[in-house]
């Protein structure tokens, strides 16, 4: 239920439905309280209308568009990745390489159609995770990221 200023304020602006405005009118004009708020309301209600809102002036937009297009505008930000990290993970995938090379080439010679890795004698069964599957997959995936590498080199070298 709306309280008597609501309903006054709605019945001031009109917005309030026609019965409404039966009811509040009829409640204004019989009851003491709703009249005096009515005034009260009616009074500040026209003292906001009387109020005249402060605009800028007719030069504002276009001093301040001005000063705008003063400003230099602001630089897209590059992060920058510090490349001891990225020679690092490179280090790392190389040296991986290069044990996993050596590896099958102490443990027997090997062709790319009959590629097996020996069983390793370890305290964890490791052979479960490292398949002939697992190593092809790995070593695609580091010639593809070799030479996506590569690729980047060879462009900078060229763009300058």
């Amino acid at each position: 239920m709306k309280s008597i200023d609501e309903q006054i304020w709605d019945y001031i602006d009109n917005t309030c439905s026609q019965e409404e405005k039966l009811i509040v009118a009829a409640k204004i004009a019989s009851d003491e309280t709703y009249s005096t708020v009515y005034a009260e309301l009616l009074q500040i209600h026209q003292l906001l209308d009387a109020e005249q809102l402060d605009e800028p002036s007719m030069s504002f937009t276009r001093n301040v568009m001005d000063l705008v297009q003063l400003e230099i505008a602001p630089i897209s930000l590059k992060t920058k990745v510090d490349k001891r990290i990225i020679y690092a993970i490179t280090a790392v995938f190389v040296l991986l390489l290069i044990y996993i090379v050596c590896y099958a080439a102490a443990h027997g010679t090997y062709t790319v159609a009959d590629f097996k890795l020996p069983k390793m004698q370890i305290s964890f069964d490791i052979s479960q995770y490292i398949t002939p599957l697992f190593m092809k997959i790995f070593l695609f995936v580091d010639v593809v990221l070799g030479l996506i590498y590569l690729d980047g080199f060879i462009r900078r070298k060229s763009l300058r």
